[in-house]
């Protein structure tokens, strides 16, 4: 298990010309576009897989415009989300509101936690982080014994030396169109491919920053011992389930 600061060297080192990821805020110049293709390709498959048998309350960190937060509301007595984009925010109160969701403007650092629970979720918001062991560490505590930290992140697919050119994206997006048609037809197909070769996309992607998958698992696993990987294509799910907690007043495992 690597060391606190191999683990920041090697969060450092990973990071092309020591650029730091684009800021989750960067979503608000394009909340709609972004919620319009998230809802016609994102899947929720691999949380709904992993969710605890308790099934109390759930955090949801970087929320995004709500499509994990609403999915989770079928399966949690209450859901907590979280997002530091206020146009996000508001397309999620507006199209994914529940009873059971509290969506808050805030991040994970001034967030203030007033209960454990079942689950912490995240989709795709942990690459934007400046550190993410110091946010692993923050939320451990957070859950209940035998509750699940599930994530799902981003994974470099090719070598650093490959150049971050607006051309090669929209190419690399238009090979993406054809099997779009067969999976989810010419309407879908389109308004995917707009969205994936407009200007803001790409601008967003080129500032991006994602581990390799080997480098994903060593930072996670020092963290959180045990954690399970899957890989998901372009991205990695991670789920880990905290243990039991000493003295009497700890809960079962879920």
């Amino acid at each position: 298990m690597p060391s606190s600061d191999q683990v920041h060297g090697l969060r450092t080192n990973c990071i092309a010309g020591n650029k730091v990821n684009s800021s989750p805020q960067s979503f608000d110049e394009f909340a709609v576009q972004y919620d319009d293709a998230a809802s016609l390709e994102r899947k929720h498959d691999f949380f709904v897989e992993h969710l605890p048998l308790g099934r109390d309350s759930v955090l949801d960190v970087g929320c995004g415009t709500g499509l994990l937060s609403h999915e989770l509301s079928r399966h949690f007595r209450s859901v907590v989300a979280l997002d530091i984009s206020e146009p996000m925010l508001a397309i999620a109160r507006q199209k994914r509101s529940a009873p059971n969701i509290d969506y808050r403007l805030s991040n994970v650092d001034d967030f203030s936690n007033e209960a454990e629970f079942d689950a912490i979720v995240s989709h795709t918001m942990f690459h934007h982080l400046p550190s993410v062991p110091a946010t692993l560490e923050r939320l451990k505590p957070w859950l209940a014994p035998g509750g699940r930290l599930i994530a799902v992140d981003c994974v470099a697919r090719f070598p650093r030396v490959i150049p971050r050119w607006s051309a090669l994206y929209r190419a690399y997006a238009t090979m993406q169109f054809l099997p779009d048609i067969l999976q989810r037809g010419s309407h879908v197909a389109w308004a995917l491919l707009r969205f994936r070769t407009s200007r803001v996309w790409i601008a967003h992607l080129q500032s991006d920053r994602y581990f390799s998958p080997p480098q994903f698992r060593e930072i996670y696993s020092a963290s959180l011992p045990g954690a399970q990987f899957t890989r998901l294509k372009t991205f990695m799910g991670v789920v880990w389930v905290a243990p039991a907690k000493s003295g009497p007043k700890g809960r079962q495992g879920s």
